[in-house]
């Protein structure tokens, strides 16, 4: 099983579309957190606008999957860092 770090809020995504660069995960769930900080699930978005469109399908919060380092953005980008010590896999 591949091990990969949660994503939360305020970790970075990293957006192509000019102008935009770097920016934090700004949505995420109201009752889980990892660290302190709310997880990350898709339909989430980054300060950018991008919405979180992959994630961990058997692994759901709130009834939605949670995402990780690597989970795709609307814009074509990804979420670049996540915890340090609580990872998902599949």
């Amino acid at each position: 099983m591949n091990m990969i770090p949660v994503a939360r809020l305020t970790d970075p995504h990293a957006c192509p579309i000019p102008g935009h660069g770097l920016t934090p995960l700004v949505c995420a769930s109201p009752t889980v957190l990892v660290n302190g900080l709310p997880v990350a699930r898709t339909g989430d978005r980054a300060a950018c606008g991008a919405v979180i469109v992959s994630g961990f399908t058997d692994i759901l919060v709130d009834g939605r999957p949670m995402a990780h380092m690597g989970s795709l953005g609307s814009h074509g980008g990804t979420i670049i860092t996540g915890s340090q010590d609580s990872f998902g896999g599949s």
